[in-house]
């Protein structure tokens, strides 16, 4: 498989756990939208490291460490928009770094801490519309629709016309 297509399987799934996150709104299950919000940011990232780096994803939910390996290549330095990146690279950071808290373990250590999990719907709203912002600048950096396609004609994003959905 190639690395565009490996891409546009990426994008496929961020794309996916937006168009959950609605059905998630109409249900209000607030923690669960802010989940998603990680998930499709973490799938977006994966997507470009993939791309970019010509290597499978890590398996790792560090947003920051995707976001910052993705900006060492030189196949995206050489791609990108440098000082449009540059100009939104901080508000990007910033957003990766608050995200990254409502990624959920399952893991037993963190029976004690369901509580803290509990998210109320401004909050998830608000992370809902900056997951959308960020989803866009980020997805304004992705490889020209040539070198990225998706297999076997999938329907088209609602978030982005375009992208794979």
């Amino acid at each position: 498989m190639q690395k565009s297509e490996k891409y546009g399987y990426w994008l496929m799934l961020a794309d996916y756990d937006m168009d959950t996150i609605q059905v998630l709104i109409d249900g209000e299950r607030w923690v669960y939208v802010t989940y998603l919000c990680q998930q499709a940011v973490e799938r977006q990232l994966k997507g470009m490291y993939v791309y970019y780096t010509g290597k499978e994803a890590p398996k790792t939910h560090n947003v920051s460490f995707l976001f910052k390996k993705i900006m060492a290549t030189p196949d995206f330095s050489a791609q990108a928009d440098l000082p449009r990146f540059i100009s939104g690279q901080d508000d990007c950071e910033d957003f990766l770094i608050d995200v990254m808290f409502y990624y959920m373990s399952d893991y037993p250590f963190s029976y004690k801490n369901i509580m803290a999990r509990f998210v109320e719907k401004e909050v998830a709203l608000e992370l809902y519309g900056r997951t959308v912002k960020i989803l866009e600048w980020l997805r304004s950096f992705q490889p020209v629709p040539e070198q990225a396609s998706c297999q076997d004609g999938p329907e088209r994003s609602q978030h982005e016309p375009g992208l794979c959905q």
